[in-house]
């Protein structure tokens, strides 16, 4: 008599062969390596709380030590933006009302900690984002 073992749903669960590999984004490795880093706190534990196996924990510290560890991207950071309207100049008597501009006319103020950056006029899209790009990694 021929006795052949069925496999079934349930150790097909266990076998690890079936399970897809788990992906860390670089800002959760970050945030787990700088997790290690607090005084007093253990890689292990850390790697436990994070179900990551304690080698690969000390594997992203290293890569974190030699700047090889992905640098998370830089997220497209909302700043506060505040509407304020132009005063109306009073014309002089004496003075002729002068032709418009044909450019539209606006302002952009930005104000940082230490600096404060006024655009004139007619700003193209691309520039703004390139200035504020800058100002994000500052």
């Amino acid at each position: 008599m021929d006795i052949k073992a069925k496999e079934t749903p349930a150790a097909a669960e266990l076998n690890w062969r079936n399970k897809s590999r788990r992906t860390y984004t670089p800002e959760q490795r970050l945030a787990m390596v700088r997790e290690c880093e607090a005084p007093g706190v253990s890689v292990a534990e850390v790697a436990q709380r994070n179900r990551v196996n304690t080698n690969l924990l000390f594997k992203w510290k290293r890569q974190h030590e030699r700047r090889q560890l992905p640098a998370p991207k830089p997220s497209g950071a909302l700043v506060p933006v505040t509407v304020v309207r132009e005063r109306k100049r009073r014309l002089k008597r004496t003075t002729r009302p002068r032709a418009k501009a044909l450019t539209p006319a606006g302002a952009i103020e930005v104000e940082l900690p230490g600096a404060r950056i006024f655009l004139h006029g007619a700003v193209s899209e691309a520039n703004l984002a390139i200035v504020l790009r800058a100002l994000a990694r500052r």
